[in-house]
Parts: C-alpha cells; sequence; structure tokens
C-alpha cells in the first residue's frame, strides 16, 4: 500500500467520523458524500493518467497540466451543480462543505493511487 492511498484512506475515514459527530447529516447527504468520492477517483484517475503520458513524451507539460487543472475545474463545477440542483445540509452549512471537500480530496487521492495499482508506470525501451 502506498503513502497516496493511505492518505486517501484517511481522509475518508476522518470524514465518516466527523459525518457522524455532524447533527444535519442523513442519508441523502452520506449519498452525496460517496459521490463526492467517486468523483475524486475518476478525477485522480484522469489526472495520473496525464502523468503518466507526459512522463513517457506522449504530450507536453503544458498539455499536462491543462488535464490536470481542467479535472480540478470539472470537479468542481459538477460538485457545485449538485449542490444546487440537490440542495441539502451539506451546501448550505460550512461544516458540510468541508466535510465534502475531505471526501473529494480523499477520493483524489485513491483514484491517484489505483490508476498506478492497476495501470503501473511502463518501461521506456532505448
Amino acid at each position: 500500500m502506498n503513502k497516496t492511498f493511505a492518505v486517501g484512506i484517511i481522509l475518508i475515514l476522518i470524514g465518516i467520523a466527523w459525518g457522524l459527530l455532524l447533527v444535519g447529516i442523513g442519508m441523502l447527504e452520506w449519498l452525496l458524500l460517496l459521490s463526492g468520492i467517486v468523483l475524486g477517483i475518476i478525477a485522480g484517475l484522469v489526472q495520473r493518467w496525464a502523468i503518466t503520458r507526459q512522463r513517457l513524451g506522449l504530450i507536453t507539460p503544458d498539455k499536462k497540466r491543462l488535464w490536470i487543472i481542467g479535472v480540478i475545474v470539472v470537479l468542481i463545477v459538477v460538485k457545485v451543480a449538485i449542490n444546487v440542483f440537490i440542495p441539502s445540509y451539506l451546501a448550505t452549512s460550512n461544516s458540510g462543505i468541508y466535510l465534502s471537500i475531505v471526501y473529494a480530496v480523499g477520493g483524489l487521492l485513491l483514484g491517484h493511487a489505483l490508476y498506478l495499482r492497476f495501470k503501473p508506470m511502463p518501461q521506456q525501451h532505448g
């Protein structure tokens, strides 16, 4: 188990403990937090894919940066859209917003770690 995976799991465990302490967290909020993990994992996979492609010389460092920043922007836009279209305690309280961020970052780190686990960096020949 690598450090990125461990930190992602720790963040999610902290998020679970934190969520259990908040009074306004119901089934809807737990599902929204789970969606944050899933979106974070997808974003992490895409980011790690871009990093790997740049290391292999398949894309330029600028394109890698564009992918990494673009994925973060899309993640934020989707999370904000979810909060607008599905109003909940997470969207209306400071604690809920920070808790959503913890889950999304935990998912992002898990996505990075999962990409490395299942798609190891190929060796360049030459």
